[in-house]
């Protein structure tokens, strides 16, 4: 990034605005660094990563001495803090895999010793319970894709006894049942990167014959899979990813030789533009096989092995992404405002429809990349939503120019 110094002047009022705005905008850039946290209790590689309530979570996961572990740990962002809490209630694993949608954790699969795991289970935090769901239609197998949408929950990749796969399930939460769908495009692999950005779901990347850098997006209504612009950076398997504010991200992980990477690599994917950008990377080398999760706009990266030592590292950092960009929110609103106000059909497959308390006199809609894609008066009670792609939007009901309450919608067409 260059820089330019200017010659200082008396400032004028113009100079006072463009000098509060250097000011401001030096100061985004440089928060925007890796800050190291509290060490994590235990270092491991392969720990089940996810958070719920603003609370991050590492279960399971292989422990410095080999061996897996039905282990769970949760991190207060406040204290800074990691507490042990009641062990996971399935077959100790390492190289298993989870992801949240509606404030409930999914996770599952990998392998213990020589057994490769199909199980499937769910995890509430509120309540600290733990439910045994379905086992994945699927073969056991380690190292898996899975990703979230609001209602359904999609695994496939990996590898079983009989080598590397590219199948692809989806599991229906309301149902509990499983689904096979169409293959991965691709060759067959294990350790991919995945995630859930725009409401869309893409994989690819990982280890077969050789690490590959190429990128799918499967459409889940029509069950097809699209070839996406390749990763274009180093290709790369076994790192880690999450999703935030319709971007999806990926840190760290092995280059194209298996083997660490002189730095932590991150990078950002924009759904829309089918576009990556390179952030500022984790301190240090890459690392193979480390958790990652995120609680409001920070990202905690933390645990995988040091490919160069062969060490367990237990550090833990933190770096903050730009906050959901939003309207001001009116203080104090009436319960009975918020209760009066909500949009339907939801999830929807063409015109949405809302009621609403009489003061709120405007509704827009935004993809999660903050853009306006519908707006109307309030009076109005509908919207036309059947130009809009399939995925997660943002409804805010305003009133008088300020936001009196925000909702999700899940459009599929």
């Amino acid at each position: 990034m260059d820089y330019t110094f200017f010659q200082y002047q008396a400032p004028n009022t113009m100079n006072r605005i463009l000098l509060v705005a250097l000011v401001c905008l030096t100061s985004t850039l440089f928060a925007q660094t890796w800050e190291q946290q509290g060490d994590a209790l235990v270092g491991r590689h392969h720990p089940i990563s996810f958070s719920l309530d603003g609370k991050g979570y590492a279960i399971t996961g292989t422990l410095i001495s080999g061996q897996p572990t039905d282990d769970a740990y949760e991190y207060d962002p406040v204290t800074d803090t990691w507490t042990s809490i009641a062990d996971f209630p399935g077959t100790a694993r390492s190289f298993g895999i989870g992801t949240v949608t509606n404030n409930i954790a999914y996770l599952g699969l990998g392998a213990t010793n020589n057994q490769y795991l199909n199980d499937f289970w769910s995890f509430e935090p509120s309540t600290g319970t733990w439910t045994q769901l379905a086992n994945c239609g699927c073969s056991g197998r380690r190292h898996p894709a899975m990703i979230a949408t609001a209602t359904k929950v999609y695994v496939g990749l990996g590898d079983d006894a009989t080598g590397n796969l590219k199948d692809w399930w989806m599991y229906d939460i309301a149902a509990n049942s499983w689904t096979q769908l169409a293959d991965l495009p691709g060759v067959i692999r294990h350790h991919p990167f995945m995630f859930n950005a725009g409401g869309e779901v893409f994989a690819g990347m990982g280890h077969g014959n050789s690490i590959y850098k190429d990128w799918y997006k499967l459409d889940t209504l029509a069950n097809t899979w699209t070839a996406m612009n390749d990763f274009p950076g180093e290709a790369r398997v076994a790192g880690t990813q999450f999703s935030y504010n319709g971007l999806g991200y990926v840190i760290s992980g092995d280059g194209d030789n298996h083997d660490f990477m002189q730095t932590g690599e991150f990078w950002e994917y924009t759904p829309a533009t089918d576009s990556w950008e390179e952030l500022p990377p984790h301190p240090g080398i890459s690392r193979w096989a480390p958790g990652s999760f995120t609680i409001d706009n920070d990202v905690y990266f933390f645990g995988g092995q040091n490919r160069q030592t062969n060490a367990f590292p237990s550090d833990v950092w933190k770096y903050s992404l730009p906050a959901a960009p939003g309207p001001p929110v009116i203080s104090g609103i009436a319960d009975q405002v918020l209760a009066n106000t909500f949009v339907y059909p939801n999830p929807s497959n063409g015109v949405i429809f809302w009621k609403n308390d009489e003061s709120v006199n405007e509704v827009k809609v935004y993809n999660t990349l903050g853009k306006l894609v519908l707006s109307s008066a309030a009076e109005g009670k509908q919207l036309d939503a059947q130009e809009l792609n399939s995925g997660i939007y943002i409804v805010q009901f305003y009133s008088n120019a300020s936001v009196v309450k925000t909702s999700k919608l899940l459009i599929q067409q």
